[in-house]
């Protein structure tokens, strides 16, 4: 195990309901080999949207690296955090627990390798990016209008399927439902586009949705954010596109997708308007003007060690130069605010309590048998580690439930 994160102070947070509550298990894990490892972090639950990005900008003073525990969104509100203290020097590391993890993903982190993630949170391999900034937010994919959000926002009430409620909603709005108009006006480098669009998505990662490879040429540190521009057009045409875009993002071919490269843009939404912002789904009135633009090297993120050397991510690779001693601003303060640390007590006595009464359970954590002289394990240690956390996090649930109704009771 590596051991270059033992001198660093970590956040951990977590989106419990991520991909479907399965971002709680994956926590619980996370938790115990830090634990074993020895560093010194604080472990938190978000409770509702937008939590993510409070805790981070009231403890972002107190701590050297934040671990998102959760999927797209939640890291979005994170990131945004991250951009409201630059004092920190705060960098961001990514234990992938969403339904897509574009992120993740495009960092060159395997979602399903857990390992690979611990070595990476606990390591030193940094990388810096860009980010889109429109008004005073952030996001770190994409930045987009059209079709595609008004089919994720049809996906929310089927999230719990998850991939496949997004082909679901997807398939229902092409062929049995009528497709909103987005008309739309964009000023960007001297150019101005008017019109009706099917799709407009601002990247600053070439692939998002899992799937999609929307603008094969992003990257996402060369200072630039590619806009990938689809007409309007017929629903079979667009998905058919769709599916070339899938396939390794082949659909440039058609003279009714654009490409283009920007650093400023001005997008005027002339009637109401889906957009999606690193997962999530909004809905701007006609009328509403939104300011994007790219803010170079605005985060550094942990990354798998391997991933550096891997030319199939979105990356410019070139020689960076040493970056500048800059002097701090606001000083540290000495050990952790008391508000954070009964917090954090808190959430770990909970889980251990879990895994303790899991522990005690009917079930031994190692089943051994005599064998020709030698004991025998019958289960991996990782399968051991993952099944007593998957067992403490639908205890913790159960738990949380009975407490709402208490108190729901008691009101």
């Amino acid at each position: 195990m590596p051991k270059d994160g033992e001198d660093k102070r970590y956040l951990v947070i977590v989106n419990p309901v991520s991909r479907g509550g399965k971002a709680q298990e994956e926590g619980i894990w996370l938790l115990n080999r830090l634990k074993k490892a020895g560093v010194d972090y604080e472990f938190l639950f978000t409770e509702r949207a937008g939590h993510a990005e409070e805790m981070v900008v009231k403890w972002a003073e107190d701590f050297d690296v934040v671990v998102s525990v959760s999927g797209d969104g939640t890291t979005n509100e994170i990131i945004n955090g991250i951009m409201k203290v630059p004092s920190a020097d705060l960098r961001l590391a990514m234990f992938p627990a969403g339904t897509a993890d574009d992120f993740a993903c495009n960092m060159g982190y395997d979602r399903k390798d857990k390992e690979q993630a611990l070595e990476a949170i606990l390591g030193n391999t940094c990388r810096t990016i860009d980010l889109i900034r429109y008004d005073d937010h952030y996001a770190a994919v994409t930045w987009g209008l059209g079709v595609d959000s008004e089919i994720a926002d049809g996906a929310y009430k089927w999230k719990r399927f998850r991939i496949p409620a997004y082909f679901y909603s997807g398939l229902k709005k092409c062929f049995f439902e009528e497709r909103k108009k987005y008309d739309v006006r964009f000023d960007y480098e001297g150019q101005i586009f008017e019109g009706k669009v099917l799709i407009s998505i601002l990247c600053n990662a070439p692939v998002f949705g899992r799937y999609i490879r929307i603008n094969p040429n992003a990257r996402m540190n060369d200072g630039l954010l590619d806009l990938t521009v689809g007409r309007e057009m017929p629903n079979v045409y667009g998905l058919v596109l769709f599916a070339f875009a899938c396939l390794g993002g082949r659909h440039g071919f058609s003279k009714l997708v654009s490409y283009h490269q920007v650093r400023e843009m001005r997008v005027e939404c002339r009637s109401d308007t889906y957009a999606q912002i690193d997962g999530e789904v909004y809905k701007f009135e006609a009328g509403k003007i939104i300011n994007l633009s790219v803010v170079r090297g605005a985060l550094k993120v942990l990354v798998p060690e391997e991933s550096v050397d891997d030319k199939r991510l979105p990356f410019v690779y070139r020689e960076e130069p040493p970056e500048p001693v800059q002097l701090r601003l606001i000083p540290r303060r000495e050990g952790v605010a008391e508000e954070l640390e009964e917090l954090s007590r808190r959430v770990k006595a909970r889980v251990e309590k879990a895994l303790e009464t899991r522990r005690m359970g009917p079930a031994v954590r190692r089943n051994r048998v005599e064998r020709q002289g030698q004991q025998q394990v019958l289960f991996s240690r990782e399968w051991e580690e993952k099944h007593s956390a998957r067992r403490a996090a639908k205890r913790m649930k159960r738990e949380m439930r009975k407490l709402e109704r208490t108190e729901r009771h008691a009101k």
